[in-house]
């Protein structure tokens, strides 16, 4: 059985995982933690169910750019953005982003929304990870973070707005 390697990064986060199928079920190492996995399509073709160790998780997810390895995933209602690479992939994105971790950091809308509420401040420090907007769509709050941590140099929406998707959020200027 061929173990399927991947370095999965989650709010700046980096974490390695191999995955093995095994009489229907995965069995995955995260970062040296292996979880035994069933995975199903539940509904539509972007909502799944995970049964992780007993544990269930429904995760609405889809892809945003599969070629590059970007996906959205929400899970209890926080909106995530992936970055699933394969080793060749990550190569690739790696080489593009040497420059990438200086200047501004933009926060973007990952789908069209509504603005319920706004945490950054202009001037204030954030860290990585932290929930900056939070956007109603599809019915549903999505908490967006930041991939970094800097001070925000501005803030493009309040309460209220309609935004569509990719608009600009929040600029951070990384520290």
């Amino acid at each position: 059985m061929a173990v399927v390697k991947f370095m999965v990064r989650v709010a700046g986060r980096e974490s390695t995982v191999d995955i093995v199928k095994r009489n229907g079920l995965y069995e995955v190492d995260l970062n040296g933690k292996k979880y035994s996995v069933d995975s199903r399509n539940f509904g539509g073709a972007d909502l799944f169910s995970f049964l992780v160790d007993g544990h269930s998780f429904l995760v609405d997810s889809a892809p945003v750019n599969a070629e590059r390895g970007e996906y959205y995933a929400r899970v209890l209602g926080r909106h995530y953005d992936v970055d699933v690479l394969d080793e060749l992939q990550l190569a690739v994105r790696d080489a593009e982003r040497v420059h990438e971790h200086t200047g501004a950091y933009v926060l973007r809308a990952p789908m069209p929304g509504l603005i319920v509420h706004v945490q950054a401040k202009l001037g204030a420090h954030v860290k990585a990870g932290e929930a900056v907007v939070i956007m109603e769509a599809m019915k549903m709050r999505n908490e967006l973070s930041t991939e970094v941590g800097g001070v925000v140099k501005s803030v493009e929406v309040k309460v209220g707005d309609k935004v569509d998707s990719q608009a600009p959020l929040v600029t951070i200027e990384r520290e």
